[in-house]
């Protein structure tokens, strides 16, 4: 093997390793310790599940995933249905602004019911009393565990959303077409073709959903925390909480999460691994659509409920409260105030410089990803070393580790001699792009599978090594892909809160962390200020995603006309 093969492939396998491996079996090798003494013992799993105080965080969890995967499922099906196939009007409105609930952190939305659906002092309670008497009780109790399951399933439903109008949407509509022509209806020609060709994508958005009820953190801790009612997730950080923490316990108690998402995954293999959903068609997916008649403008108004709740109300409560110095004072002009904003902008050191943190931890993080991620994807797909497959099965690994166990993993790896990362920016980054690591490989393995290896071969034939062939043929042929490949992964960096929950400090605070923190503050007008100015971001970013793709894209599809059009040399145009 070249040299220079052997360093690119050893510097690969050492950054896998460090990103995955390592904090894993950290994890693994943590939980078999004990808290006290440190000796092997298997003393935390016997009291997980011989506690009653254990075990009823894991099936409080347990219902919160069901509950959600339901929601998501039960809603964003019959949505994505509508949009894709049917005359719904302003599909694309509604496309757009599901799209806008995926972006939009959970625990930030749990932010704005709170503002909405407190007991006391939510807004839609002050205006129950009014219309039913002042001696009514609260309509609305967001701090609940209907409360979490509310708020989990309608910023899980885009997830159903996506995967399933994405398979409809490539879907050949001809035998649909031909069900219609022999006289099927519409009912029977969806329950007998379209959901059967979109059944994988049905499971894998109800498994997706289920992980992420099983798995969050932000939405647990704003509105079960203060009810009492634990979760793993929120037990999990009580655990560092206490004096002394205990690690090790906790280590233990990230094992049922990695059992049940790694069992998942699983079933699905099982489920979908021998079974076939293929159609064959060369023609245009554009297809008729099914008139709704009567019943086009009410589906239309059920589907704007998802934007309501999840975009619309919380957006406007966290935007009206953010412009306000003392929101409890009401709605007045004398109360309005771009106080917080410049507060958070340039008067308080500590929130600009989360800001900032955000920003550069989640470019360093999105950039090192892609990296990583596009060239497993390239070892794997060109099959350019003996055991390839074994980096793409560590490189998915991350997707069956909840964030929050990430974070674990690397608190445990990274705190300790000789690589003490703790309260560095590299400990963060290394964690972020460890997470989403999956997303880039993916992402870079399906743009690859697209690529015919005719040029690179070419290039090799005439005297380019690997690596120039890799750079000069294979990543420009890439390009605008890689592009949204670094979006995908970069939006989900700036708002992750899991992951960076353990591990950062004041001075690498980002975003996500500071609201976390702020929120039990009680200063809900900087937290309101501080959540939209992510949201901001965040939207902003995904608004700019299409048009910069596209544009590379055209740049590189001019170029490669241009080349090719051109006079050979010597040779004048007539």
């Amino acid at each position: 093997m070249p040299l220079a093969r052997t360093v690119v492939f050893g510097a690969v396998a050492l950054l896998l390793f460090l990103l995955v491996v390592l904090p894993f079996g950290w994890v693994l090798n943590n939980s078999f310790h004990d808290d006290l003494t440190g000796a092997w013992t298997l003393g935390n799993y016997a009291r997980i599940f011989q506690s009653a105080e254990l075990l009823e965080p894991l099936f409080n969890s347990l219902l919160l995933a069901v509950a959600t995967a339901v929601i998501a499922v039960g809603i964003g099906v019959p949505l994505a249905w509508l949009v894709s196939r049917t005359d719904l009007p302003f599909r694309r409105t509604i496309r757009v602004l599901t799209l806008t609930a995926f972006v939009t952190p959970s625990f930030i939305g749990a932010t704005g019911w709170i503002l909405l659906a407190a007991p006391n002092s939510g807004w839609l309670n002050a205006l129950w009393r009014t219309l039913a008497g002042a001696e009514a009780g609260p309509l609305l109790n967001i701090y609940s565990m209907t409360g979490a399951i509310f708020i989990c399933g309608i910023y899980t439903v885009p997830y159903s959303f996506t995967m399933v109008s994405s398979a409809l949407d490539e879907m050949a509509v001809e035998l649909e077409d031909a069900a219609a022509t022999l006289g099927s209806g519409t009912l029977r020609t969806m329950l007998s073709i379209t959901i059967p060709l979109v059944t994988p994508a049905v499971i894998a958005s109800f498994i997706l959903s289920f992980i992420q009820g099983l798995t969050l953190f932000g939405v647990p801790a704003f509105l079960l925390t203060p009810t009492g009612i634990p979760v793993v997730t929120t037990k999990l950080a009580e655990f560092y909480q206490l004096f002394p923490p205990e690690i090790y316990m906790a280590a233990a108690y990230c094992m049922p999460l990695l059992l049940v998402t790694a069992m998942l995954f699983w079933m699905r293999r099982r489920i979908l691994g021998r079974k076939q959903f293929v159609t064959i068609s060369g023609k245009s997916r554009a297809g008729r659509r099914i008139a709704l008649g009567a019943a086009r403008w009410p589906a239309f108004g059920a589907a704007l409920l998802l934007p309501l709740v999840s975009v619309f109300l919380p957006y406007a409560a966290l935007l009206l409260v953010s412009l306000t110095r003392a929101w409890g004072q009401g709605l007045s002009w004398e109360n309005l105030s771009l106080h917080w904003y410049w507060w958070a902008l340039f008067g308080n050191s500590e929130t600009h410089t989360a800001i900032v943190n955000s920003l550069l931890f989640s470019t360093l993080a999105a950039t090192l990803c892609v990296m990583l991620g596009t060239v497993v994807a390239y070892i794997v797909e060109r099959r350019l070393v003996f055991g390839a497959s074994l980096f793409g099965a560590v490189t998915t690994v991350p997707i069956i580790i909840p964030g929050i166990v990430m974070s674990v993993g690397f608190f445990a790896a990274y705190t300790r001699a000789p690589l003490n990362l703790y309260g560095t920016p590299l400990l963060l980054v290394a964690a972020f792009a460890a997470t989403f690591l999956p997303i880039a490989y993916a992402h870079g393995g399906s743009i690859l599978k697209g690529i015919g290896p005719e040029l690179e071969r070419a290039a090799r034939s005439l005297g380019a090594g690997e690596g120039r062939t890799f750079l000069s043929i294979t990543i420009p042929l890439m390009g605008g892909g890689l592009l949204s490949g670094w979006f995908l992964v970069f939006i989900p960096i700036i708002r992750e809160l899991s992951v960076a929950v353990f591990l950062i400090t004041p001075k690498t605070n980002v975003m996500t962390t500071l609201i976390y923190n702020a929120k039990d503050g009680g200063n809900y007008e900087a937290v309101c200020a501080m959540s939209v100015l992510l949201l901001l971001i965040t939207l902003a970013l995904v608004a700019a995603a299409g048009p910069l793709t596209r544009l590379t894209t055209v740049r590189r599809t001019s170029r490669a006309t241009a080349r090719k059009t051109a006079p050979a040399e010597g040779v004048l145009p007539t």
